[in-house]
C-alpha cells in the first residue's frame, strides 16, 4: 500500500524547484549543488526528489507547460471572441513568465511522453483560438497557432534592461493584435 507524500517532502520538492527555476532562468548550466545551496536543502534531500539533472529539468518543464495549459483552458472557456481569447492567451503568457522554464525560453528540449502530451494540448487549444478568430472574422485567415506561441514567447520573459515589463508588453502584444486582424 502506497502512502501518500509527507506534507515536509512535498514542501522541500517545491521548495527545489522554485530555487531550480530562479537558478536555471539566470543560468541554464548551473550545476546541482548550485540548484540545492539556492533552495537551502543538502544535496542528498535535492537526489532524492530528483534522480539526475534531466529529472530535474523535466519536473520543471512539466510544471511550466501545465501553467500554460492552465491558461488556454481558462481563456477558452470563457466563450470569447477569436481575438479576445488571443489577447487573453498573450496577456497570460507575460503574468506568468516568471513561472516559466520552456524550450521556447531556452530551457533545453524534452522528449518526455508527459511533457509531449500536455504541450500538444497547449497547441490544439491555441489553434482552437486562431480558428474562432478566423471563423468570427477577427483574426486573419492565414494567421496560425506557431505565430501565437512564438511571439508570446517573445514577450513571455522579460528582456534585460527593460523596465515595466507588463506595459512594454502590452503595447507588443496591442501591435501584434493590429497586424493579425483582417484587412479591410
Amino acid at each position: 500500500m502506497s502512502r501518500a507524500p509527507r506534507s515536509d517532502g512535498v514542501a522541500n520538492r517545491e521548495k527545489v524547484l522554485t530555487a531550480a527555476l530562479r537558478t536555471l532562468q539566470r543560468d541554464v548550466t548551473a550545476p546541482m549543488a548550485v540548484v540545492a545551496q539556492e533552495a537551502g536543502v543538502g544535496i542528498g534531500t535535492l537526489y532524492r526528489h530528483f534522480r539526475d539533472r534531466e529529472a530535474l529539468l523535466v519536473a520543471l518543464q512539466i510544471r511550466s507547460i501545465d501553467i500554460v495549459l492552465a491558461l488556454v483552458d481558462e481563456v477558452l472557456k470563457r466563450g470569447v471572441p477569436g481575438i479576445d481569447a488571443v489577447r487573453e492567451f498573450l496577456v497570460g503568457t507575460v503574468r506568468h513568465g516568471s513561472q516559466l522554464f520552456l524550450p521556447h525560453h531556452g530551457a533545453p528540449a524534452t522528449t518526455d511522453p508527459e511533457y509531449r502530451s500536455l504541450e500538444r494540448r497547449v497547441w490544439d487549444g491555441v489553434s482552437r483560438m486562431v480558428e474562432l478568430g478566423a471563423a468570427d472574422g477577427t483574426l486573419r485567415a492565414d494567421l496560425t497557432a506557431r505565430d501565437v506561441i512564438i511571439f508570446g514567447s517573445l514577450i513571455a520573459v522579460p528582456m534585460p534592461g527593460v523596465g515595466d515589463w507588463p506595459e512594454v508588453a502590452g503595447r507588443q502584444i496591442d501591435l501584434f493584435l493590429t497586424a493579425v486582424r483582417p484587412c479591410g
